[in-house]
């Protein structure tokens, strides 16, 4: 059969007048082809969508760094390559930017779509309804990524909800040029999939292998409503993915297993992960740092000011996120506070390791959150938290804006270099404030950070649309500012 070939503002699909006969390429590590005949289709193609999530300038890559080098966690350091000083400058432009988490998030976004709307090919089933509730809790979280990114969150500003929003792709249309919708309709779009794949998917569909299943949906629902402002639904979709965690998703890890967590020795707590494999070429620590244990080449350093508060001011008390997260070492003569959360796991290249999406540890802090904005509550679902890291573990028994402190600074503890820290202070309309004394060394002298300040108002707050995907689309318009 003769191919036609469409160029798609968002991908490059092949596919021909055969419905039987659709290509996505490039497609996965799986098979040269993709038809949706029957279940082993449909697997490959929910696999696919999967790995576009691994995307270098996504999970596995750009996304990773461009969502920390903007905060206040990290400081660049002179040693490194020069990559991503854009970012950490807050210097992003629509023709020079190193984030673009467009395309690999739009092509998991396709791949899905074509997953849910070919399922009438498939008979009534168990799996029909799993592969239905994998493809939209993928789609969900995709576009969730991409407007809270490139767009502002409802509880950032009174006028959010009215602002520029992000494409909704659920159809295949290869000429489609479509504009950008409200902020309150890509998120009702994205809680209509989540509120339908949590009926659907399985309870669990492999957390090791890098799969999804309930208690993923309910957490990402409870991080979507916590973005909303929504703090009841936060709370009770927190409850629910906890109630269907199985077997170590529900299983905090503490000690030495916390550390090893990082390693990919286990899986406690975490309810979804992207699965990288020793073939996959992709390495997310290299945005942190190159070289070995001995000799660490870092490219972002921890910042003297946040390094301490991984010191408990109790000398006995040990946080043992320290020793997972951080790690302090010399690098031509000098000493450096490192980041070593992407290390790498033993048996595999150098800064590769799986990367943790969701996990139980983000649930019961969103719900801390959430209890104190309905009543002034919260600290025992934070202490699920503290128990877990201090050893030995007393309860400060905060109340009051003390308790706010103190859930604020264990999620920027708990959650560091995971991809919250930006959005923390953008959906809270908090400003980024570095120090303008601490340098880059791990005593806090050397070259302090030059942008030190970025109002809670700034346009920065959103990415700009890459210039290139607005040749395409010019009426996908570009944010304010740039």
């Amino acid at each position: 059969m003769k191919k036609i070939i469409y160029l798609s503002l968002f991908s490059i699909t092949l596919f021909s007048c055969d419905d039987k006969d659709i290509d996505l390429k490039p497609y996965d590590a799986f098979t040269p082809e993709l038809t949706f005949e029957d279940k082993a289709d449909f697997e490959r193609a929910v696999r696919g969508a999967y790995l576009y999530l691994q995307d270098g300038n996504g999970y596995e890559g750009q996304f990773i760094i461009d969502t920390e080098c903007m905060t206040d966690n990290v400081i660049y350091s002179p040693q490194g390559r020069g990559t991503n000083l854009d970012g950490y400058r807050w210097n992003l432009t629509a023709s020079q930017t190193s984030f673009d988490y467009l395309e690999g998030a739009y092509r998991s976004c396709e791949m899905a779509s074509q997953v849910i709307n070919n399922l009438d090919n498939l008979p009534e089933s168990s799996d029909k309804n799993n592969f239905e509730g994998e493809a939209r809790f993928l789609r969900a979280l995709s576009h969730f990524d991409l407007v809270r990114s490139y767009s502002k969150i409802p509880t950032q500003s009174l006028d959010a909800n009215g602002s520029f929003g992000m494409y909704y792709l659920n159809t295949y249309e290869p000429f489609a040029k479509p504009s950008r919708p409200t902020v309150a309709e890509t998120y009702q779009k994205i809680l209509d999939d989540l509120l339908i794949a949590k009926d659907l998917i399985n309870v669990d569909n492999g957390v090791a292998v890098g799969r999804a299943g309930k208690s993923a949906v309910y957490a990402l629902l409870s991080r979507v409503y916590l973005y909303l402002g929504d703090y009841q639904k936060v709370i009770d979709n927190g409850q629910l993915a906890i109630n269907n965690a199985t077997g170590l998703m529900n299983n905090i890890a503490s000690g030495t297993t916390f550390v090893n967590l990082w390693n990919d020795a286990n899986v406690n707590g975490v309810l979804f992960k992207i699965r990288a494999e020793n073939t996959d070429g992709v390495t997310p620590g290299t945005v942190f740092f190159q070289g070995s244990a001995s000799n660490r080449k870092s490219e972002f350093l921890v910042t003297k000011e946040f390094y301490d508060l991984f010191t408990p001011t109790t000398p006995s008390v040990v946080d043992v996120r320290k020793a997972a997260y951080l790690a302090t070492s010399n690098y031509a003569g000098k000493s450096y506070n490192h980041i070593i959360k992407y290390d790498g796991r033993p048996g595999a290249p150098a800064n590769l390791v799986d990367i943790k999406v969701l996990r139980m540890e983000e649930v019961y802090l969103n719900m801390a959150e959430a209890q104190y904005k309905i009543n002034g509550g919260g600290l025992s679902l934070l202490d699920n938290v503290r128990s877990k890291r201090y050893t030995p573990f007393v309860s400060g028994n905060e109340s009051g804006i003390a308790l706010w402190d103190a859930i604020m600074k264990e999620r920027r503890l708990e959650l560091a270099f995971e991809y919250d820290r930006f959005f923390t202070l953008k959906r809270l309309a908090l400003p980024m404030d570095r120090s303008a004394t601490d340098g880059h060394f791990a005593d806090g002298t050397g070259v302090p950070a030059t942008i030190t300040h970025i109002e809670p108002n700034d346009y920065r707050w959103q990415m700009p649309i890459p210039k290139y995907y607005r040749d395409l689309n010019s009426n996908f318009q570009q944010n304010p500012g740039y």
